[in-house]
């Protein structure tokens, strides 16, 4: 009996204290769900489709270097993705960014 009279005052002191908290207790929950939301946009998806993925054997020492037309890149010319007779980019994010 004396356990569940003391249990009870705790609930009431833990309730006037949320009551008169309230406040600094949402602005605490909204930015941990901001931070939770921010951690999970930050994560890698796995199905977003990945860039094109370029192989050293692929490379070429004597290809000339051309630059992307998004970012600026010098890379080699087999390496790149090539839109057209003069335009290269260096990756399909590169090339929409052209685009737009």
């Amino acid at each position: 009996m004396k356990l569940l009279i003391i249990l009870l005052i705790l609930l009431a002191v833990m309730a006037l204290i949320a009551f008169r908290y309230r406040k600094q207790i949402q602005t605490a929950l909204y930015v941990w769900r901001m931070f939770r939301q921010m951690r999970q946009f930050n994560k890698p998806q796995a199905a977003q489709p990945k860039e094109k993925q370029i192989d050293k054997n692929e490379k070429s020492s004597n290809a000339p270097l051309v630059r992307c037309g998004g970012c600026g890149k010098w890379t080699n010319e087999t390496a790149m993705l090539k839109l057209g007779s003069k335009s290269f980019y260096c990756s399909a994010n590169c090339m929409e960014k052209a685009v737009r």
